[in-house]
């Protein structure tokens, strides 16, 4: 189906409200009130230290890449929407479990909360680019991923305005159980979508016979096939592993910020007031989330696949130069550059991604993706927390500098020569 024929079948397609509620279902599940404040819950109710608090990071961390690529086949082959609905049904549970005082609760929510998010991160993205798909434009995808997530930032920026207020009068944990109240009403939204195709063959613009008989798969044969498009596929193997470094870098400081807040004098747990200007320096960096999000696609659009993600590591890596130099209340700016910067990571790769790999492993194979990035997050913060626990935060944005510096320049030159070298190449 052509780009322009689909335009005019857009309103008589069934699928076609699966992007308005998409739009709903990342903007409910936005509302993380406990976001703002999650690493001074921990510092304050906990009395963790840094380092202690980035091995619950490595917790996460561990969770997630043992679920990672099973949730994302278990999606391919039962359902995008079901498992977007089990992701946030359990994301509340976990949330619930984390509000508790008692440290096992903690823990254990954590971890819930690890692996349920595993169940989004592929099932999202593979749901919206087989929708679009559909409908026959594909061209639109970093587009509509961009403004979900924006949306889902709005929310946060939302969450992030009242969180430390809420913290002021409230307390802690009232603060981190609102937040599964959005979680709930995203896992509704999520069972009103409807299923797109799963299968290469029931796609129009698909080169396989489409009276070819369904094949029975396992999740383990998918995992399997993922793993080899991941792996024969260059292009999309360095934009991952390059795409890994960016998001695990870029977004160290903003993990830190928090504490970074409290460290200049300004705790929301103090007074009213105290909480409103938490909050207010806790904005900035949102925003840079948001803006990041809507502008992939336009920057995308104008750069091309060849130059969006060398330009994006270029800029984060500028953007970190001031937070090695100095210590000072007013580096919340440039710690919205590298929000912005690594929000626009995320659908620059995937929509990548999406156009070099078959629908039938699309949720397993962006999984791969999330569970790459997950090994070097933790990996990152885990290395970093202990230096920040010896030194300060400039040693740990130091040692994230230059990992990103490194590694980054070095996966950037492998992708380069592999993107030139199979620009053309058919999909596996």
């Amino acid at each position: 189906m052509s780009e322009s024929a689909s335009h005019g079948s857009v309103s008589t397609s069934p699928l076609a409200r699966n992007i308005p509620l998409f739009y709903a279902f990342h903007f409910l599940f936005g509302f993380h009130f406990w976001l703002p404040v999650w690493f001074l819950f921990l510092r304050t109710e906990h009395s963790l230290s840094y380092t202690q608090i980035g091995l619950m990071e490595v917790l996460f961390g561990i969770a997630t890449i043992i679920a990672e690529v099973p949730t994302g086949a278990i999606a391919d082959r039962f359902g995008r929407r079901s498992a977007l609905a089990l992701s946030a049904f359990g994301f509340a549970a976990g949330i619930t479990l984390f509000a508790g005082l008692g440290y096992p609760l903690l823990v254990l929510g954590y971890a819930l909360m690890a692996v349920t998010r595993t169940l989004l991160s592929g099932s999202g993205d593979a749901l919206l680019f087989d929708t679009l798909r559909s409908l026959g434009r594909t061209g639109e995808y970093e587009r509509h991923s961009g403004r979900a997530r924006a949306l889902a930032t709005a929310a946060l920026l939302v969450a992030t305005l009242f969180a430390g207020p809420i913290v002021s009068s409230l307390g802690f944990q009232a603060a981190i159980l609102l937040s599964a109240v959005g979680m709930g009403c995203a896992g509704v939204a999520a069972l009103l979508l409807r299923e797109p195709p799963r299968r290469e063959a029931d796609f129009a613009d698909s080169t396989e016979p489409v009276d070819e008989p369904p094949v029975r798969r396992h999740t383990l044969h998918d995992i399997v096939q993922a793993v080899r498009i991941v792996r024969t596929v260059r292009p999309v193997l360095w934009t991952i592993l390059l795409s890994a470094v960016m998001f695990a870098t870029l977004d160290l400081p903003d993990f830190f910020i928090q504490p970074f807040i409290r460290s200049h004098g300004i705790d929301p747990v103090d007074a009213l007031d105290a909480g409103f200007t938490y909050s207010g320096l806790m904005l900035p960096s949102f925003f840079g989330v948001m803006l990041g999000s809507i502008i992939a696609a336009p920057l995308a659009a104008r750069l091309g696949e060849s130059r969006a993600l060398p330009t994006i590591w270029l800029l984060g890596g500028l953007a970190m130069l001031p937070l090695l130099l100095v210590d000072h209340l007013g580096l919340v700016a440039a710690l919205s550059l590298l929000a912005a910067s690594t929000a626009i990571v995320e659908p620059l790769a995937g929509g990548y991604i999406n156009r070099r790999i078959p629908s039938d492993q699309r949720a397993t194979v962006l999984s791969v993706f999330s569970l790459v990035t997950a090994v070097m997050i933790t990996v990152v913060i885990g290395s970093a927390s202990a230096l920040v626990d010896s030194y300060d935060f400039r040693a740990g944005f130091l040692f994230a500098f230059a990992l990103l510096l490194v590694s980054g320049l070095f996966c950037l030159r492998r992708w380069s020569l592999s993107h030139r070298h199979t620009e053309r190449a058919p999909m596996p």
